[in-house]
């Protein structure tokens, strides 16, 4: 891509590393493979323990290598803002260079900068305001095919409903109203690559697997019916001059006022990026969101109570969007309780020095949101969810850095606010028609991936909106 202007580990709980002056404390682990083994079992349970255990920074050993999580938000004030410029993302990740190659997520430098700055307008509180409209349209129109689930009683698992329907908005966003043409073959296609992108080894064994050849040919041939996909629509889109294309368009203006066009592949690198990027982390959020309703009777009450008395039955706009208060709490803590991205990393260009301890040119630095947003000090009782946490008192007696499900610092997630919004209006929008009750019996397990998803699927029934007025009690299922 060109230049362009600038507009517990260890068998015995207590084993810690040998002290080495300048180096963090953390655990011993195994001979040879270190902390391999429960990393591979459960890296958000083991990164949470060594937090816990470690304090704000650790050395973790894997393989003969070391890595540093930190954890305490003012450390994480250093990486993020103090010495931002020593740290880039980790790209070390074969599927998702071919998959997204140099948009927003991984490029660096100038050009991210570059791309940052000409995408940040489509992610701003108005353009995202003005959006609702449509945004509303579709997800009513989608909610229509959980009718004859209603009427039947049968058994849905939401995970693949809130996957299409975060896959449309995300599709309509970035390429405007013309998307309805290619959106079934587009979403279908998306679908059917993240069932072939590799699972997170559990174990070993698994990691010693090689990956069957066949399913990585099956990987670059959906992918490249996808690009086949996109890069229709966009040699369609040039015969208008990219009118009306959402994000897209935005892209195309902007190459232009600079006196450097965009190529298709540009085009389809940042569309790709905010397509999985975007609809990934919501459907997963929504998730998580009604798996904690369905638990938390009193907080359904009260959320379900919002809902009415802001909109009276009416179809939620933007200005209501903006008073429905609780129901940002509800998702804010659902977000830290299961944030979609379990964790991030980043790479030391040069030698520096975090937390008073010595980090060599090199390293590789884990972010793990889910021991942050675990953190006693910070969060009481972390693992009960309380969506009182994200009153305004309790987020302004915090530190900033206490709370970041979408990142923080200059490399935050450009459509933190967006997802904000559309988490709110569909939630609103489920609300007005149903209610969702797990499935007892179910196993739920969050588990490691592109998201933090549950591993089983979330399994629900449906009721209609109007019945929980004669409910006595709301049902309270706990999983097995």
């Amino acid at each position: 891509m060109k230049s362009r202007p600038i507009s517990s580990a260890s068998t015995d709980p207590e084993a810690r590393l040998d002290p080495i002056p300048g180096n963090p404390p953390g655990p011993r682990g195994l001979p040879f493979i270190g902390c391999l083994l429960p990393f591979l079992r459960n890296p958000m349970a083991f990164l949470a323990k060594v937090a816990h255990d470690y304090g704000g920074i650790a050395r973790v050993p894997i393989r003969g290598n070391v890595f540093y999580l930190v954890s305490d938000p003012e450390l994480l004030r250093e990486i993020f803002i103090t010495h931002r410029q020593i740290y880039r993302k980790n790209i070390r990740y074969h599927h998702a260079q071919a998959l997204v190659g140099q948009g927003l997520l991984l490029s660096e430098g100038d050009e991210w900068r570059y791309l940052r700055q000409i995408t940040q307008p489509a992610f701003n509180p108005g353009y995202i305001n003005a959006q609702v409209g449509w945004m509303r349209e579709v997800t009513e129109k989608y909610l229509d095919r959980w009718e004859t689930a209603v009427d039947s009683g049968a058994v849905v698992d939401v995970e693949p409903e809130f996957a299409r329907l975060a896959q449309l908005l995300a599709g309509y966003y970035s390429l405007g109203p013309g998307f309805a043409d290619i959106a079934t073959r587009f979403c279908d296609t998306a679908a059917a690559l993240k069932k072939l992108w590799p699972v997170a080894p559990r174990s070993v064994l698994d990691l010693l697997k090689p990956r069957p050849k066949s399913q990585l040919k099956r990987f670059h041939e959906t992918l490249a019916e996808l690009d086949d996909c996109l890069y229709g629509f966009i040699a369609e889109r040039r015969k208008s001059g990219f009118e009306d294309c959402g994000v897209l368009s935005q892209l195309v203006n902007a190459g232009r006022r600079d006196g450097q066009p965009f190529s298709e592949r540009e085009l389809r690198d940042q569309l790709f990026t905010l397509f999985f990027a975007g609809h990934e982390t919501s459907a997963t959020a929504l998730c998580w969101i009604h798996y904690f309703l369905a638990r938390h009777a009193d907080v359904r009450q009260r959320f379900q109570r919002e809902i009415d008395a802001v909109l009276g039955g009416r179809m939620p706009a933007a200005e209501d969007l903006d008073r429905l208060e609780y129901t940002e709490q509800v998702v804010q803590e659902a977000l830290r309780v299961y944030s979609p991205i379990h964790a991030i990393s980043r790479v030391a260009l040069a030698d520096n020095t975090v937390g008073g301890y010595r980090v060599p040119a090199g390293t590789t630095i884990y972010i793990s949101l889910y021991a942050t947003h675990r953190l006693p000090k910070y969060w009481p009782d972390p693992e009960r969810f309380d969506p009182e946490r994200f009153t305004r008192e309790q987020c302004e007696a915090r530190s900033r850095f206490a709370y970041i499900p979408f990142a923080a610092g200059h490399r935050n997630c450009i459509g933190g606010t967006q997802a904000i919004v559309e988490l709110k209006m569909i939630l609103a929008q489920i609300a007005q028609r149903y209610v969702l009750d797990l499935v007892p019996g179910q196993k739920i397990e969050p588990a490691p991936g592109t998201t933090m998803y549950p591993r089983y699927g979330m399994k629900m029934t449906l009721r209609r909106a109007a019945a929980r007025h004669s409910d006595l009690e709301e049902r309270v299922v706990t999983p097995a």
